[in-house]
Formats: C-alpha cells, structure tokens, sequence
C-alpha cells in the first residue's frame, strides 16, 4: 500500500483547521457560562439580595454575641440587656423586611 505524502499532509492540516475553528467556535459558549457562574459571591449566595440578608444575618448574630457578652461580664443589667435586644430584634427585622420589599420590586413575577 502506497501513501502519497502530500494527500495524507493536507488530509492532516485540514483536520487540524476544522478542529481548531470548532474549538474557537465554542469557546464563545464556554466563556459565557464561565462568566455567568463567576457571578457568585464569596458568601455561597447567589444574587445580591440573598448577599445582603445573609450580611443582615452575620451583622445580627454579631450584635446578640456583643449583648450577651456585655450582660455576662456585668457591663450592662437584665433590663438594659432586654432592652437593647429587643432594639436590635426591631432593627434587624426593619433591615430584613427591605430587603425582601426590594427583592419584590425587582422580581415581581417571582413574589408570592
């Protein structure tokens, strides 16, 4: 069996072009799902909304440590301490509530 060098040569540059531009090709669709899924934040979350709660949370179980920890070394009282939770219970639940009506202003089609 006989090969001719120069068929078997273009056979193999053809092959070559026609797999490099399917990779160029596709590299559009894979650079944009790359893109799309580097659009996470750091935290896990996914969206900006789901960011700022899950601060809103970190913040407010900071603040209750900090409240709990002042009552057990005598810096504050039993009713400052209920006092100041119950300030702190208000405003997290203040910040929580416009994060959720912003996510609904938003997101109308994904509300209720």
């Amino acid at each position: 069996m006989k090969f001719d060098k120069k068929k078997v040569t273009a056979l193999a540059m053809a092959g070559m072009m026609g797999f490099g531009i399917a990779t160029v090709s596709l590299s559009g669709v894979s650079e944009a799902h790359r893109h799309h899924a580097q659009q996470t934040f750091e935290d896990g979350t996914s969206n900006k909304y789901s960011h700022r709660m899950n601060e809103e949370d970190m913040t407010h179980k900071q603040n209750v440590r900090a409240l709990k920890y002042q009552k057990r070394h005598g810096q504050i009282g039993e009713k400052e301490y209920n006092r100041q939770l119950r300030q702190e219970q208000e405003r997290h639940d203040k910040i929580i509530e416009g994060i959720k009506d912003e996510y609904e202003a938003h997101n109308p089609h994904k509300s209720k």
